[in-house]
Order: C-alpha cells, then sequence, then structure tokens
C-alpha cells in the first residue's frame, strides 16, 4: 500500500439517516465497493475515498471486517484479539460521541490500493457479500437513528473490550454480536440489530462467568501452597 492525499477527516455530527428518512431500499454496500472499483481514470483508491463513499454506514463496515477475524477463529491466536479489539474500542469511542463516519489519523486515510487490485477483490467477495444482503432489509428503524447508534455505541464498547482483553474463550461470542449488530446497521435492519444487541448481552454475561470462574481456579491452586 502506498499513501496519497484524502479528504479531511469527518467531523463529528449525527448520521443521516433516521427512523424517517432511511431509505426504503438503501444502495447495497456491494454496489458501493463495485461503483468505487470502476471509477473511470482513478489509478487507486485511498481509505479516505471508501469511508466516504459508506457515509454513516462506514462504522458498520469497519466493525465487521474487524469482527470477523475472531468470529472464525483467529482470534485464539495470542494478541491477535486484542489487536482487532483495540481499534473497535476507538471507534465505539466514536460512535457514543456521534461522529457522522470514522475518524482516522491522516496517515490512514491516505493508505491507498490500486483500483484494479481493488476490483479483484470486491469481484471474490461480492456473491456472499449479495447472499448475506439479500436476508437484510430496512425495518425496526428506531434501532438504526443516530441515536440508537450512540446508545448501541455503548454496547460495541462493552464489547469490544472483551474482544480486547486476553480472556480465554471470551472473545468470540461478543464478535459474533458485533458482526451481527453491523450488519443491521449497514442494512437499516433493526432486527439484525436487536438480535446482535441480545448476542451481546449474552457474551458478556459468559465474559463474566469466565472471569469469575479464572479466579476462583486461581485461589484454588493458591491453597495448594
Amino acid at each position: 500500500m502506498t499513501t496519497e492525499p484524502a479528504s479531511p477527516p469527518p467531523s463529528p455530527d449525527n448520521s443521516p439517516h433516521d427512523a424517517h428518512t432511511a431509505p426504503r431500499h438503501p444502495v447495497r454496500i456491494s454496489e458501493i465497493l463495485t461503483g468505487l472499483a470502476s471509477t473511470p481514470g482513478r489509478d487507486r483508491i485511498t481509505l479516505g475515498d471508501l469511508i466516504n463513499a459508506l457515509e454513516a454506514r462506514a462504522f458498520g463496515v469497519l466493525m465487521l471486517v474487524l469482527s470477523l477475524p475472531n468470529v472464525v477463529g483467529v482470534g485464539t491466536v495470542p494478541g491477535v484479539s486484542t489487536l482487532f479489539g483495540a481499534p473497535q474500542l476507538v471507534f465505539a469511542i466514536q460512535m457514543m460521541a456521534g461522529a457522522k463516519s470514522p475518524w482516522l489519523p491522516k496517515r490512514f486515510m491516505r493508505a491507498s490500493i490500486a483500483t484494479a487490485e481493488m476490483a479483484r477483490i470486491v469481484e471474490k467477495v461480492r456473491p456472499r457479500l449479495e447472499k448475506v444482503e439479500r436476508r437484510l432489509r430496512p425495518r425496526l428503524l428506531a434501532l438504526t437513528t443516530p441515536f440508537a447508534e450512540r446508545m448501541t455505541g455503548f454496547m460495541y464498547l462493552l464489547l469490544a473490550t472483551a474482544v480486547a482483553l486476553p480472556i480465554p474463550l471470551a472473545n468470540n461470542l461478543p464478535s459474533v454480536a458485533m458482526t451481527v449488530m453491523s450488519l443491521g446497521f449497514i442494512a437499516f435492519d433493526g432486527a439484525f440489530v436487536l438480535a446482535g444487541i441480545l448476542i451481546g448481552l449474552v457474551s458478556l454475561v459468559v465474559a463474566v462467568l469466565v472471569v469469575l470462574g479464572g479466579i476462583a481456579a486461581f485461589w484454588k491452586l493458591l491453597s495448594f501452597f
């Protein structure tokens, strides 16, 4: 990856959609990515370009991408869960603050990829992405409003904390919860957001039980000395 100038980072503001203005048939992420990758006259695409194209849904996409490694089990490798959980903590705080879209340092916003390479990636992932998108639709829009996103940002914060901490067997389920929530925000699907919150609550209970069990085992071990 190389770097090139990108637009300045977005400033905190409300997301452009709410329970009354969310599109009945929102443009799919697969269509946005395809359009971006086929932009004529552009040799490279920056991370800033991608975030600007996704607009308010950039939070959902980034959270989704950062959650998937732990969902598929990569997070079991020591240190990996923290690597992906730490950025999620930052984005969760930005959501709680009402940021319109993710803010990253200019150096990261200028990171770029060749348009041709982006096109190859999009072509590879589009069939699976479209399969998931067919299950999503705008509903329970009250759970996808700017206010709801801020409140859900707190849930993201708790879940990202559970993921970032080196707690064995406690980072998979929180990542599943964030994946489901993110899909809901991407498609304005409040049902998925609600399902993700419920899974998140269960995962937090499991994480607490794992921690308490570990503490109890530690004290029991000490009793033998």
